[in-house]
């Protein structure tokens, strides 16, 4: 073979080994286009999944302060509530007193117009008017402190009920609850979780029933009342038709006449006990003495008089402090403590005190004028159900990624916080917080690093 045909050959033979070695590269670049379409694949999955999990964590954690911020609203509600239904006992206690006062009041008034006949058979018909106002008064009374202050099945009770049975919803346990079934509505995959918060929650608020505590109650109480049940249901009248012994004796006009006086209030004697009276006399002046004896008020006629009490079953059947200055009337404020019993009406009996309500537990309180409560959740899915190249079962050999998940899980951790704020659009003032006002908010804040040291033992 000549050399011209030997060239010819090589020539030839060339293209042959450079196919050989492109399929090599093409081999290799498959491979790697393969397994970073896989790679980034399961990456995706894995972010979107993440991404999900964050969300979900977030809308857990708003939703278990929420229900913690509503929570404590409705113990500002019902702490309202049980002043109310103190303030109507009060009422129920006073509108009783006032009924008894007027029905003897007409009925002595009767009496002492009797040489009027005109005028007595008007008084003889409002007295037999107020005798069934009375009746009808001190009935629906007994009734409305036995609906609202019994010990057992009365509105008050059932509100105090109510709060400790919402208080131990909020709880971590019932925080969990709800976390959890936020996170399964967005993916029945997840599973969340509250924290614990080391007791932080059950020092946030406690009950206050000591003495002391409910004296803080008893006088929200009577800042509450309206001016005729609080008193004083005063009133004082000259009789200018009945001259008095020192008319024209003395030099103060005022002594010349007798005098009508009407006493009355509402208050509470202990913290157990509603105590009303109304008293109603005409006192004379009367001179001490023959010639230089000064003028003394004297009661000398007894008009009207009422009293009623709420208490428990111990009732005392007198009056301990005759509010609104009942004594002024001595003689008649006996006649009304005489007559404080209830007459039968059990209700009178009834009134188990000044309520042990819930509410901050100011003295445990990081910043007692502006407190805040955190929930702290932690949610997660199981890495197995992710849907990878590897969990779909993608690619063999060197071709299998394996995903490494911190305990075989993904994880996100939440936080949110419940304050006390009043509403956009509220007059400007500072209020600062308390269980009287439903202002509890919530807002989503930053883990804190505690929380974080907590999720991260959790997770290893």
């Amino acid at each position: 073979m000549n050399a011209r045909a030997m060239s010819f050959a090589c020539v030839a033979r060339l293209p042959e080994r450079q196919s050989g070695q492109a399929l090599v590269l093409g081999l290799v670049l498959l491979f790697a286009a393969v397994l970073g379409l896989f790679f980034l694949f399961s990456t995706g999955q894995a972010l979107g999944t993440r991404q999900r999990l964050d969300n979900a964590a977030d809308a857990a954690a708003w939703s278990a302060a929420l229900w913690r911020a509503r929570v404590l609203n409705f113990h500002a509600y019902s702490n309202r509530a049980i002043v109310a239904q103190e303030v109507a006992v009060a009422q129920a206690v006073t509108m009783t007193s006032w009924a008894k006062y007027f029905e003897r009041f007409t009925a002595n008034a009767s009496v002492l117009a009797a040489a009027y006949p005109p005028v007595a058979t008007v008084i003889s018909a409002a007295a037999s008017i107020a005798a069934n106002a009375r009746e009808m008064t001190e009935r629906a009374a007994s009734d409305e402190i036995g609906w609202r202050a019994d010990p057992l099945t009365g509105y008050k009770q059932l509100l105090l009920r109510s709060q400790a049975l919402l208080h131990r919803s909020a709880d971590t346990f019932g925080m969990g609850a709800v976390a959890n079934e936020i996170a399964r509505a967005n993916d029945p995959r997840f599973f969340a979780f509250a924290m614990t918060d080391a007791g932080g929650y059950e020092r946030f608020t406690r009950r206050w029933d000591t003495d002391a505590d409910r004296e803080r109650l008893q006088k929200v109480v009577l800042d509450a009342l309206d001016p005729f049940t609080s008193g004083p249901r005063g009133l004082d009248l000259r009789l200018l038709l009945m001259p008095s012994s020192c008319a024209g004796t003395t030099l103060d006009f005022d002594k010349w006449f007798h005098w009508y006086r009407k006493r009355g209030g509402t208050v509470m004697s202990s913290l157990d006990r509603w105590e009303s009276a109304d008293t109603g006399s005409i006192h004379d002046w009367r001179r001490r003495g023959f010639i230089f004896g000064s003028c003394r008020d004297r009661e000398s006629i007894q008009l009207g008089w009422g009293a009623a009490e709420a208490t428990n079953d111990d009732p005392v059947q007198w009056l301990l402090a005759y509010p609104g200055d009942a004594d002024d009337n001595g003689g008649a404020a006996l006649l009304a403590a005489f007559g404080i019993s209830g007459r039968g009406y059990r209700g009178f009996h009834d009134y188990d005190g000044i309520a042990r309500v819930r509410d901050l537990n100011y003295s445990a309180l990081d910043n007692p004028r502006f407190p805040v409560t955190r929930v702290a959740v932690l949610a997660r899915v199981e890495g197995n159900t992710v849907r990878t190249a590897n969990a779909l079962n993608l690619g063999t050999g060197r071709l299998r990624l394996f995903e490494r998940y911190a305990g075989g899980r993904i994880w996100s951790l939440s936080a949110a916080e419940t304050y006390f704020r009043r509403p956009p659009g509220a007059p400007e003032r500072i209020e600062y917080a308390s269980l009287y006002s439903p202002y509890w908010q919530v807002r989503l804040v930053e883990p804190s690093g505690a929380e974080r040291a907590a999720a991260a033992a959790y997770v290893r």
